[in-house]
């Protein structure tokens, strides 16, 4: 089968992310899942933190999963009502619990800084062992909801 081509896939979001990279699926290349401009819009909003992750991080940060069109959310057996569906969430890989937790005070310690709200920021880990970061930020409504998630 071959993979489906998106759309503006270079598009800069901002300084270190694009488009593709929020938009793909690594698991399901063969489904659509191009973005409305609402949900580019709340993708280049999250963008902004990721920006601030990355440079306090000090490393490269690897998204796993970001925008996922209605079809690509069912096939991976996400929530019916996910962020991800609007572009507010991202899953970001880490290399283990200690990073993940890193990563979280650094996204909860700019909230602080900034008078930003997040929505979540859950740490996620699933029977396979794998461990990762999701986190949201909507346009309003933000809920600060933070969890660790054992699958």
């Amino acid at each position: 089968m071959n993979e489906i081509v998106q759309l503006n896939s270079k598009m800069k979001l901002s300084e270190h992310f694009t488009l593709g990279e929020l938009t793909k699926s690594g698991s399901h290349p063969e489904v659509y899942n191009i973005p409305s401009h609402e949900a580019i819009t709340n993708l280049t909003n999250l963008s902004k933190w990721l920006e601030v992750l990355r440079e306090r991080a000090g490393v490269p940060i690897i998204i796993n999963s970001g925008y996922r069109s209605p079809q690509l959310n069912r096939k991976i057996g996400g929530a019916p009502n996910s962020n991800h569906l609007t572009g507010c969430a991202v899953d970001i890989r880490t290399s283990g619990m200690e990073q993940a937790i890193c990563y979280a005070a650094i996204l909860i310690n700019y909230s602080e800084e900034s008078n930003h709200d997040f929505d979540e920021l859950l740490i996620e880990k699933n029977r396979y062992g794998a461990i990762w970061l999701h986190f949201a930020v909507r346009a309003k409504d933000n809920r600060r909801k933070v969890m660790f998630i054992n699958a």
